[in-house]
Order: structure tokens, then sequence, then C-alpha cells
């Protein structure tokens, strides 16, 4: 693509963005398939998989907003909003057709990955003073405000966004009856910043619900979050840890709201409970029981990224460098540029057993580790 390459030099030159990130954006460009139609584009989620994730596709329009490269941003979204269903909301992944395994295979319309590309809707606009996908960004607003649901948590009722609509029957438990910490993260990022961008205080509210849930996942005896709630009992879940738990939330939080978290201690668990040093790389595995060793560990790109950027966050709020384990941010940031494949791209995971965890070059390990070269806190719009 002769254009995409003269563009990206000028944002080399304009930006001052650097050869290895320019590498990464050409990577991500050479992922993206135009719909049928002039109906925008989808970007393939691995080079060995057929599908586009909805989640990866906000990962590089806020990557190619950020980068200040507005056709490839807007193609992305300008697809999404082809798929849009009239009720706001989308679902999981599509082939590259444009055309859904859902809801043949299951109802599935996971909370967080819409929420995602609300914000990315949301980074968008502030980025090119466009309101060109307002509407589209509201429809997914008003479809995820209808997803909240009561619930009570160590006393304190407030509101929260479920998993998803229905239960899905393949999968081991009710998603109708689960409330995750991570998706009210990513839904409490885009009601927050689509209000500010457009200065209405419409959102507010529902951005407050959830902040209330987000802090009540705060153990303070432990010094860490949980994942998240069941629904009908309120009860909290901790049969299991994960690492997102802990740098997204660290991520998606102002510094005011993470006065009475201790952050520092939340990066210690990651670094106590998952860490690893295998094939070659050091990083962050995902999850592991939460009373028991992991039987599988390897290094997952997109969370170790996350962790980088918390680590670079908390160091930066506390002006003095984090440390796990003697190594910095920087360290884990080179040791996960050796995860690149032949396309250029990061490779997802180190290999595993996992078959969530493919070794496949991936859009989010890509884009996670263009945000972590640039500092760049895909959560916050400014």
């Amino acid at each position: 693509m002769p254009g995409m390459i003269i563009i990206l030099i000028g944002l080399l030159s304009a930006f001052q963005i650097s050869a290895s990130e320019l590498a990464l954006l050409n990577t991500l460009d050479s992922r993206i398939h135009d719909l049928p139609k002039g109906h925008g584009a989808l970007i393939k989620s691995f080079d060995n998989h057929s599908q586009s994730y909805i989640y990866d596709q906000a990962l590089a329009i806020i990557a190619f907003s950020k980068a200040q490269n507005k056709t490839q941003a807007r193609k992305l979204l300008k697809g999404l909003k082809t798929l849009q269903l009239k009720d706001g909301s989308l679902y999981f992944s599509y082939y590259m057709n444009g055309i859904s395994p859902y809801p043949t295979e299951g109802d599935r319309r996971i909370a967080g990955a819409i929420a995602w590309v609300a914000l990315a809707a949301s980074h968008y606009q502030h980025q090119f003073r466009s309101d060109e996908f307002k509407v589209f960004n509201l429809k997914i607003l008003h479809y995820l405000k209808g997803q909240m649901t009561p619930i009570e948590i160590k006393g304190v009722k407030t509101r929260a966004v479920r998993f998803a609509p229905h239960d899905i029957p393949s999968t081991p438990f009710q998603e109708n009856d689960v409330i995750s910490l991570e998706h009210n993260l990513d839904a409490f990022s885009a009601f927050t910043h689509y209000g500010k961008i457009n200065k209405t205080d419409d959102w507010q509210k529902s951005a407050d619900e959830l902040k209330v849930f987000i802090k009540k996942m705060w153990d303070k005896n432990n010094d860490h979050f949980w994942s998240g709630a069941m629904i009908k009992e309120g009860i909290v879940a901790k049969s299991e840890l994960y690492l997102d738990n802990q740098t997204w939330t660290l991520l998606a939080l102002d510094k005011s709201d993470l006065l009475d978290i201790s952050s520092e201690k939340a990066l210690h668990l990651n670094c106590e409970e998952f860490f690893v040093q295998k094939d070659g790389v050091t990083g962050f595995m995902d999850s592991k029981p939460s009373n028991r060793p992991s039987k599988h560990a390897f290094i997952w790109s997109e969370g170790t990224l996350g962790q980088i950027l918390a680590m670079k966050k908390v160091s930066e709020l506390q002006k003095k460098e984090i440390y796990c384990h003697d190594m910095k941010a920087d360290d884990f940031l080179n040791s996960i540029k050796k995860m690149k494949k032949k396309d250029g791209g990061i490779a997802y995971a180190t290999p595993n057993e996992n078959p969530d965890f493919t070794t496949g070059s991936s859009v989010a390990g890509t884009a996670w580790l263009y945000f972590a070269m640039g500092n760049i806190n895909p959560f916050q719009i400014n």
C-alpha cells in the first residue's frame, strides 16, 4: 500500500514516531481487509485465525488515532458501524467478510469488548475533532447502560454492567449472572471519556455507579483486586487471580481515585503471582487459582505490556522507579520485543497448552507494544 507508506513516512517526521513504532503500525495496516461495497474494513486479529475480534479492532483504531492516521482509523470504525446491531451492540467477533459466528454459536456479546469500541470512537472523536461516529458511540453507551444491573457488595448497593445479556451454554459459568471488574473498567472509561470530550454530565452518574463497584473489588487485607462478583448472591469471586485486574484498574482510574488503593502493592501481587521466565523471554502470565500454583506458565504479551504501562504510571505518580524482581518497565519492554514474528507483529503468547493463547502474530500484542513504546495509556484520552 504505497499511499499508506507515504503517510507513515510523514508521521515519522511530523510526530517523532520511531522507526520501530512505524514498523508496528505498518504491520497493523497489513492486516486490514476491506468489507464489500465500501462498508469500511476489519483487521485480522491473528495471522493463523480467520476472525476479527472487536476488541482488537478497537485497539487498532486507538493506535492509528494516536499516530494521527485518520484514514485507517476511520475505515475500521466504519466497518464496526456497518456491523452494529439495532440495539447498539456488536458481536464478539466477525469473519473477514463481516459475517459473525454468532448468534449461531451463542449470543456472544461481551460487555468489555463492546465498551472498548466506544472508547476507541471517543479517541477518534477527540484526536480528529470529528463527530462522524458520535451517534454510533452513543448507541453503544445506551446499550451498555441498559446492561447495568443492581448489585449489593459488602453492604453497599450500586449498579454495574453484566458480563453478557444471556448465558452462553458452551461455557462453564453463567455470563448473565456475572459482573466482571475488567468489563466495568472498560465501560467506566467509555462513559467517562465520552462525557469529557462532549462536555456533558449525562454519563457521569453511570460512571460513578461503576466506580463504586470497581473500588469494592479492592481487598484491603490482601492488597489486590478480585475479578468480579455474582449478581444474585452479591458474592465476590475469589477462586482466581487475574493479571489485568490489577493493571487495568491502575490505568483506568485517575490519580485521585487511587489514593485509597495501594498501587505499588497491586503491582507487587503480579510480580509474585504471574512472573514468568521462559523461552528466553521474561514477562507475565494471565491468571492462576488464588490458592495454588498455576499448572501452566507462559508469557502473555498483551498482559505483560499492560503491566509495563501500569509500572510506568505508578513510577510517575510516586516519583520513583517501580521494580519487579530487579527489573524496571523498560527491561520487560525489551524482553517482549523478542516475541516478534516474521510479519513484524508480536506473538500473543509463548508456547503453551491453552487453546485461547495462540503463539501466532497478534493485533493485541502489536498494538499494546505500540502503546508501551510510546507510553500511551489507551484508557485515557489525553
